[in-house]
């Protein structure tokens, strides 16, 4: 009789229990060996923070009481690092849990999103670099990054892959094989070529990912400059202002597993693209200044001269569905007490 263990994600045999363990364990340390050999270092940043500590989406940010004001779980420690960045012109990471509240069973994206998450931050300063160098580094280290981790896994957690159904492979040709790049604007032309109906704008979603990826046989593709409207108000704009110097990385098989960009590095202009954002809207509409709100993140701007930085988070548990070539987000987490009613 196979051997149960009991989590909060239901009854889990022993040997994949154990197997998903080891997986998360070395991939976690593949992607720290991978950014401290880079040059990174590692540092602890705040969970809990205000809403400009979690304004990835504020729609979906949680909040709590905090000694009679208001407080939120954090989306991402990036504004955190980059303060870091600015001030010791150095390049920092942070591994962190995450919260958004996105519920795992969305009909929309039915088994790739968690409420709570691990996502794991590089953020480093481009001294010298036009922004378009700057994206090209930045995409080159996460292929670099995100192979490191592949092939730790393949030599150390083989068994552990095959025991959790995972294509070994599969894994291999990927390491093999330099991952493809294309500009959202091609992968909106490469769609309507395969009979898709889609104008500039249009938010690229797990479907499109998929068919994407197919086109590819599977082969992680890096999509790049995004419109500036989807993305995060402090992205580097092009100089046509209506793109950014962004990607985003397609993994098979819950698709974007990794996001970044260069971000810009006059504060000023940064208070003028908040204003007109997402968050700033937001906010805005609640009665509030927006750039009062992310008044600690802009004093930097004036206590040191302009730096181009940039940086990238990597969704961990996407990542270790990569691995495990699994369509369903719960099966790579170790342990999980609450679940969305």
């Amino acid at each position: 009789m196979t051997q149960k263990i009991t989590t909060g994600l239901g009854d889990f045999s022993v040997a994949k229990f154990n197997a998903l363990v080891n997986v998360r364990e070395h991939a976690l340390d593949g992607l720290r060996e991978a950014l401290k050999s880079r040059g990174y270092s590692e540092v602890t940043t705040s969970t809990l923070v205000n809403i400009a500590g979690s304004c990835e989406n504020p729609h979906a940010s949680f909040t709590l009481p905090y000694y009679g004001r208001e407080a939120h779980l954090s989306q991402s420690a990036q504004i955190q690092l980059e303060k870091l960045v600015i001030g010791l012109n150095r390049g920092f990471f942070t591994v962190n849990n995450s919260f958004r509240e996105e519920n795992f069973d969305d009909p929309d994206a039915e088994g790739r999103r968690l409420s709570e998450f691990t996502l794991v931050e590089p953020e480093r300063p481009y001294v010298g670099l036009t922004p378009g160098q700057a994206l090209d580094r930045i995409i080159e280290e996460q292929e670099q990054v995100i192979k490191q981790v592949i092939g730790r896994v393949v030599s150390e957690c083989a068994q552990d892959v095959e025991v959790l159904g995972g294509d070994l492979a599969y894994l291999k040709t990927v390491l093999e094989n330099d991952f493809h790049r294309m500009t959202y604007d091609d992968a909106l032309a490469l769609l309507n070529q395969r009979g898709g109906d889609y104008e500039f704008g249009h938010d690229l979603d797990v479907k499109e990912e998929r068919e994407i990826l197919k086109v590819f046989d599977n082969i992680p593709v890096f999509v790049t400059h995004y419109p500036t409207s989807m993305k995060f108000f402090n992205m580097k704009r092009m100089p046509d202002g209506q793109r950014v110097y962004s990607v985003d990385l397609l993994m098979p098989r819950l698709g974007e597993s990794t996001g970044g960009a260069v971000r810009e590095e006059d504060g000023e202009v940064i208070k003028d693209q908040l204003r007109g954002s997402k968050i700033g809207t937001y906010l805005s509409s609640k009665g509030q200044d927006p750039v009062e709100q992310f008044a600690d993140y802009f004093n930097v701007f004036t206590q040191t001269a302009p730096l181009l930085r940039g940086g990238y988070g990597v969704g961990f548990e996407r990542l270790v569905g990569f691995l495990l070539q699994s369509n369903d987000i719960l099966e790579t987490v170790a342990h999980r007490t609450m679940h969305p009613d």
